[in-house]
């Protein structure tokens, strides 16, 4: 089956891919920012500049 373009069915799942693309991104973008959060060498750093102040 072609597409024409600017169909509305073409629209539609094109939106979708959007949505979805966007979607994927946040979620590997904050399970990235929550391991990243996790690591122990992190805590360590953190602790280290508490101790600092």
């Amino acid at each position: 089956m072609r597409l024409e373009p600017g169909n509305s069915l073409t629209r539609f799942f094109s939106s979708l891919v959007t949505i979805l693309a966007l979607l994927v991104f946040g979620f590997v973008a904050w399970k990235a920012f929550d391991t990243w959060r996790s690591d122990p060498a992190v805590k360590g750093i953190e602790q280290i500049l508490q101790e600092q102040k």
